[in-house]
């Protein structure tokens, strides 16, 4: 059970909101589901769910989301960010962040079977160079110990730019790997 109650729907908000937290509860709902009459978040960004208690900082993690997974430009490369924030989460022990981000993964084309071969990736043939750069990169930073050889692959393979967004892309997943373990968030 999480720790904290989720907030899916603007009525879910515990007691009665002051107008300032009303008007920000508002806003979010109005930004993630413009134009719908009954917004919902569902069970795959409870992240969000669970932030919306402060719905100012929902909304702002709800819009570094977006820019990270759709906006940058390392990210268009969906197999790649799917294997690092997946990396991420194994790191972090995340179960919920892990599994809510499976259909994302498969939409980007990771299989069932390199799924499964992430916990022992090392030894897949499963995965070309590139996505094993990915995954190596994305343990290191999540266990903050990042030798200067495999930055150095990661500033040769996607120049200095891609590393930092590469970086940003597993230091937010990170983040909320941790805010989800803390949280308690379930994935029915």
């Amino acid at each position: 059970m999480a720790r904290v109650t989720t907030i899916n729907r603007p009525g879910d908000y515990p007691g009665t909101p002051d107008e300032t937290t009303a008007a920000e509860l508002a806003a979010l709902f109005a930004g993630m589901f413009p134009g719908n009459p009954d917004p919902e978040i569902n069970q795959y960004h409870a992240g969000i769910a669970l932030a919306a208690h402060s719905p100012k900082l929902a909304q702002g993690l709800a819009g570094l989301s977006k820019l990270m997974a759709l906006d940058l430009g390392w990210s268009h490369r969906t197999d790649l960010r799917e294997l690092a924030i997946l990396a991420a989460n194994l790191q972090f022990k995340s179960d919920y962040g892990f599994r809510s981000r499976l259909p994302n993964a498969r939409a980007a084309g990771i299989t069932d079977e390199q799924i499964v071969a992430l916990r022992d990736w090392q030894a897949s043939v499963l995965f070309d160079e590139e996505q094993k750069l990915t995954i190596a990169y994305a343990h290191a930073v999540a266990s903050g110990d990042i030798p200067a050889e495999l930055f150095g692959r990661v500033k040769a393979c996607w120049g200095e730019r891609g590393a930092v967004e590469c970086t940003a892309v597993i230091g937010f997943w990170g983040f909320w790997a941790m805010f989800l373990n803390a949280t308690g968030a379930e994935l029915g």
